[in-house]
This record gives C-alpha cells, sequence and structure tokens, in this order.
C-alpha cells in the first residue's frame, strides 16, 4: 500500500509540474505577442507621421497631394470575383503586379455593395516621398522599398512598415481636383519578418487627411496658417508661374 500511495502521490506531483510549465510557456508567449503588437502598432503611428512630413513635401513641391495620389479612377466597381478588377487605376507610377515580391500597390482591398452593384475600394499606392522612394516593407522581399534612417545613426527606424495613400470615395467615385484630401494607411510588422510565415505582429491605422484652406483677401505680412495638421509655407514665384 505503501508504494503504491508513493507511486500516485509521484504522478500527481509530475501533473502538477506539467501544468505549471504549460502555464509558465502560455503566460510567456501571451507576454510576447502583446509585447510584439504594442510596438507593431507604435511603429504604424511613426509611420502616419512620417507620411505627414512627406505628404507635406508634396504639397510644398506642387501645392496639393496629387502628385502624391494615385490617378482618378472612372469607376470604382468591379465584377464581383476579378482577381484586380477593372476599377484598378492605370498608374504609370505605381509598379505593376501587386503579387510580385517587393511589390504592394493595390494590393490590399475590400469589396462593397453599392447600389445593388459591387465597388472595390483599394488601400491605394505605396506613399512615395518626393525624390520617388516608396515607403515599403514587403516580406516577400524583406530588402524593397526604403526604410528611413531618421537620426542618422545607420539603423532603420521605421523597419517593417509600408503606407499606403489613397483618395477619399465620394458615392461612387474617387475624390479629384483640387486633391486636397488623402487617406492613409499604415502597416507595421514586429519583428520585421524575414520570410511571410515568420511569428510577428501586425498593426494597422488609418488617417484622413484635409488641406486647411487658404484665407482669402489682403494677407498680412506674417502669418501663420499652422492648424497642428498643415503649414502653409508663404514662398515667392516667378511672373507668368501658373502658382502666382
Amino acid at each position: 500500500m505503501a508504494l503504491v500511495l508513493a507511486l500516485l502521490l509521484v504522478l500527481a506531483l509530475a501533473g502538477i509540474g506539467a501544468v505549471v510549465l504549460v502555464a509558465v510557456g502560455s503566460d510567456g508567449a501571451t507576454a510576447r505577442n502583446q509585447a510584439w503588437s504594442a510596438r507593431a502598432a507604435a511603429q504604424a503611428g511613426a509611420g502616419l507621421e512620417l507620411a505627414k512630413a512627406l505628404l507635406a513635401g508634396h504639397v510644398e513641391e506642387h501645392g496639393s497631394f496629387e502628385t502624391a495620389l494615385p490617378p482618378v479612377r472612372p469607376s470604382i466597381r468591379t465584377p464581383r470575383g476579378d482577381p484586380w478588377g477593372r476599377a484598378r487605376p492605370p498608374d504609370g507610377a505605381a509598379c505593376g503586379d501587386p503579387a510580385t515580391p517587393g511589390c504592394r500597390d493595390y494590393e490590399v482591398f475590400r469589396d462593397e455593395p453599392m447600389a445593388g452593384g459591387n465597388a472595390r475600394v483599394y488601400v491605394g499606392r505605396v506613399l512615395r516621398d518626393v525624390a520617388g522612394r516608396p515607403l515599403l516593407f514587403d516580406p516577400r522581399a524583406p530588402g524593397a522599398g526604403w526604410a528611413p534612417d531618421l537620426d542618422g545613426d545607420g539603423t532603420p527606424d521605421l523597419a517593417g512598415v509600408t503606407v499606403w495613400v489613397r483618395r477619399p470615395v465620394v458615392g461612387a467615385l474617387d475624390a479629384g481636383a483640387p486633391h486636397d484630401r488623402a487617406v492613409l494607411t499604415a502597416e507595421a510588422r514586429h519583428p520585421p519578418p524575414s520570410r511571410p510565415e515568420d511569428p510577428h505582429a501586425v498593426s494597422r491605422l488609418e488617417l484622413t487627411l484635409r488641406l486647411a484652406p487658404r484665407p482669402s483677401g489682403e494677407e498680412p505680412e506674417d502669418i501663420d496658417y499652422s492648424d497642428g495638421l498643415t503649414t502653409w509655407v508663404k514662398r515667392r514665384v516667378r511672373p507668368g508661374d501658373p502658382r502666382e
């Protein structure tokens, strides 16, 4: 009887030890996932902040978001089941097939019923700075795109971040002129995977921007157009310049 009781006690202790080990392992994985998710969300937020600065560069050069935005689509409708849809804009500045590694333009979309039809709303073109460098991370081609080094220490500060820019949809059409509105979608992956199947956390944040209207009438010599989001800069232009 003593031997039987001892064996039962050993089995019970072994079971308790196994449960403790599983619980500790699960808690560790949960803490890791929470840390990864928080870091991915912070990186996505940083991506949106950088994207606003990049769009400000387009406004400074061209007076609107037009050069950063994809072209206006003649229709956002597409037949259900079409892999990319005829509503995908023929954008010469975008890369070709979204399924190609290192290319993510119009890779993400959703189908929405509108007036009994089917509308395909794309995330849009990967955001590029004025020099044309895409703010892109593709786990199928981790070396593609541009990972900014903001502090100049030689280490990318926004590794694993992709930012898309698109036009808002107004009814069944894209918003056109005066090209003063844009929708930004930032996707961050942490830690940046070297392969799509590597474990990592993904966070997506979206932000809608609209340029503040310029004041009308006589302008004083010193004026600040800042609204916390956009800063207009007065600049002298040559006579005959269309921006005059």
